[in-house]
């Protein structure tokens, strides 16, 4: 398994409202410029109070088999 990493630059393009998730939490969406043919947006919660337009760096790491996702950064 490599242990490289790949950081891509996007933008938070869309904020939807945190009423419309049955968790309650407010979701941002991130538009990845060079994605393709990976997924080129991304629906995230919004922890980190981002506001639309505001550029963000998208890293994809590889996880050990075991590891749980229990936060974004």
């Amino acid at each position: 398994m490599s242990t490289s990493s790949v950081r891509l630059v996007g933008n938070i393009s869309e904020i939807s409202r945190a009423g419309l998730y049955s968790d309650r939490r407010e979701r941002v969406t991130v538009c990845v410029d060079g994605a393709e043919p990976l997924y080129a947006e991304l629906r995230l919660p919004n922890e980190q109070g981002w506001t639309v337009g505001q550029k963000v760096m998208v890293t994809i790491a590889p996880a050990d088999s075991g590891e749980a996702w229990d936060a974004f950064t």
